[in-house]
């Protein structure tokens, strides 16, 4: 389930300034040190338990809608993610 990215994905994830990121298909990948960060960890759990709520088309749906209405920052699954990313 937790993989390190490489090629085409890491280089995707570089540029978008990522170093988590939940695949439809139940994979999370990290930057290779991001992997221990427990934060980064919920946050894209979170993800996937957003994925399994809603289902994948849903959730990718919406995901996009957000995306172009609200901008990533204010994308309420981001929103929801981030929070708990930083519980204590």
């Amino acid at each position: 389930m937790i993989k390190v990215a490489s090629g085409p994905l890491l280089w995707f994830m570089n540029r978008m300034k990522f170093h988590g990121w939940t695949s439809l298909w139940g994979d999370i990948y990290f930057v290779s040190g991001f992997e221990q960060d427990a934060g980064l960890v919920r946050h894209e759990r979170k993800h996937l338990e957003q994925m399994q709520t809603d289902g994948k088309l849903i959730y990718m749906v919406k995901y996009l809608y957000w995306n172009v209405r609200y901008g990533y920052l204010m994308n309420p699954y981001e929103i929801e993610a981030r929070a708990e990313q930083f519980k204590a």
